[in-house]
């Protein structure tokens, strides 16, 4: 009886750690995309699907631990249980590679767990439903201005991006979004420099305009762009400020700033 119940009990502790793998990745090869990705690995999950069904359908008509288990004479389940095993951790190892290959592609990718990247990947043509992991991948970008287009509606393009906090941010060109997911997340990626970069620029040239004027000059940009203007000036001015120190072997340039800085903070 000793035996029996020490056999009952490994097969029963290696049949869950076969159903917690299949469990895992029959919901990943549900989806189309790693199919075709991974054909070879599709067909050994389908096998051992078929084998893993029709041993836990015998299992279960079985009625009692011990008739489950000793469908045949033991070893026979635990061995199939360990043959499994070592057919689904060779599947979840080609399944790695795969994600790797996708993560030196857009290397954002590292930021995020496997569940979250399958998902992505799976609904590459469905930018809708990838917008949930947006904030995952890049710091407060919230959402993308989407919309459908084409005759069949089955095309989607993206106009421009909100932040965490609702505000919008319009690309310089429409993005087209096609392909696979790491394609077009690193377009958004490219759009998303280009746009930041330009805005930065004629935020700095709005500055030079309405430098009296800082409160009608913040609600003209961007907040990030806002930020790091006034940055770069005080920066420039704080520079500025200690060369004339230096050259007239006073501190009064440098008082003088202090007063015109607290004004300015003040007043915002």
């Amino acid at each position: 009886w000793e035996k029996t119940l020490s056999y009952i009990s490994e097969s029963v502790e290696k049949g869950l750690v076969v159903q917690r793998q299949w469990l895992y990745l029959e919901n990943i090869f549900q989806g189309d995309d790693i199919r075709k990705q991974l054909p070879d690995e599709a067909k050994r999950f389908a096998t051992i699907t078929e084998e893993f069904q029709t041993i836990s359908s015998k299992m279960f008509q079985a009625k009692t631990a011990v008739k489950a288990t000793h469908l045949r004479a033991p070893p026979f389940l635990l061995n199939r249980f360990n043959r499994m095993d070592e057919r689904l951790e060779l599947i979840q190892r080609a399944l790695e590679i795969y994600l790797e290959t996708k993560r030196q592609l857009f290397p954002r990718f590292y930021f995020i767990s496997n569940d979250d990247m399958l998902e992505i990947l799976g609904n590459a043509k469905r930018p809708d439903l990838v917008q949930t992991h947006l904030k995952k991948l890049f710091d407060n970008l919230y959402k993308l201005e989407l919309k459908r287009v084409g005759k069949t509606l089955n095309r989607w393009q993206g106009s421009g991006m909100y932040s965490d906090d609702g505000e919008f941010v319009e690309f310089q060109q429409v993005l087209y979004i096609d392909g696979p997911s790491e394609r077009w997340l690193r377009q958004v990626e490219e759009y998303m420099f280009t746009v930041m970069k330009e805005l930065l620029k004629l935020t700095r040239r709005s500055l030079k305009k309405l430098i009296g004027n800082r409160e009608k000059w913040i609600f003209l940009w961007p907040g990030q762009m806002v930020l790091t203007t006034a940055q770069i000036q005080w920066t420039t001015e704080c520079t500025r400020s200690l060369i004339h120190c230096n050259m007239v072997d006073q501190k009064k340039p440098l008082r003088k700033l202090k007063r015109k800085q607290i004004k300015v903070l003040s007043k915002l």
